[in-house]
């Protein structure tokens, strides 16, 4: 290369710097495709986390929206069965009293009937005394008879 004139080197030189220019040029290029290609796949990781955040925010709200549903229909069911319990008390309650009534109208019925019955025997007891005393009365004033 020490052959070379001043006229060679310059091409030589000036071919050199061409080549580094395009080598340059294209390693520009690969590096705004690089950073494109990274910039898009951080831009496609962070929409398909959106999206997932989205479906994650979605899900919760319906399963709350479930939760309150089931608890707003769980309270429904205990106030109906304690209405329904407290009407069946009220029930048995009425029932009992009227049982209590009833027994006691056929208590008190029994203890007149029986101090009728007392009544009616004392007075026919008095009567057979009466009747034993005059038929006494009349044995005794009666001669006894002959024989």
């Amino acid at each position: 290369m020490a052959d070379e004139t001043p006229a060679d080197e310059l091409h030589t030189a000036q071919t050199e710097l061409r080549h580094l220019k395009h080598t340059i040029g294209a390693m520009r290029d690969e590096l705004e495709r690089m950073r494109y290609d990274k910039d898009q796949a951080v831009q496609e990781a962070v929409a398909v986390r959106n999206d997932e955040i989205i479906q994650l925010k979605a899900t919760a709200v319906a399963l709350r929206e479930e939760f309150e549903k089931l608890r707003i229909d769980k309270e429904q069911s205990v106030q109906a069965a304690v209405a329904e319990a407290n009407g069946e008390i009220v029930q048995l309650r009425e029932t009992a009293k009227a049982l209590r009534e009833q027994l006691e109208s056929i208590k008190f019925g029994y203890e007149d009937k029986l101090q009728n019955s007392e009544r009616a025997a004392r007075d026919e007891i008095g009567q057979l005394q009466k009747t034993i005393v005059a038929l006494r009365d009349s044995l005794q004033s009666t001669p006894p008879p002959r024989k």
